[in-house]
């Protein structure tokens, strides 16, 4: 059963297929001290972080199981340019040049080798 939630950090929405969750507990963000809800998949490592709280993801879940679906059609997806763009600034944001000069003892080089 898939269900709408919210990515922990930038707002946008995900769709979670709830049969492949192995574990859903919360955590908390040192740095933006808050909470977050860390849902763990099956058969391999992965995980997200999404906003919204466990009980609320119970009730979303137990709305689904009676009928009541979730309004799933207002996901936006952003464009490939979109994408490309964040992906551009993210990097260039990371990217630091670090100053590469080197030290040479001149005694221990390889050219000033006393044999």
């Amino acid at each position: 059963m898939l269900i709408k939630l919210t990515y922990y950090g930038t707002n946008r929405p995900t769709l979670v297929n709830l049969d492949n969750v192995e574990s859903i507990y919360q955590v908390f963000d040192k740095h933006q001290k808050r909470f977050s809800t860390k849902i763990c998949f099956r058969g391999n490592d992965s995980f997200i972080n999404v906003e919204e709280d466990l009980k609320t993801i119970m009730e979303i879940q137990k709305d689904i199981s009676i009928g009541n679906f979730q309004d799933v059609d207002d996901i936006e997806t952003p464009t490939i340019e979109e994408r490309f763009e964040d992906s551009y600034y993210r990097n260039e944001k990371q990217y630091q040049p670090r100053n590469r000069e080197r030290n040479y003892n001149s005694q221990n080089s390889y050219n000033n080798t006393m044999w």
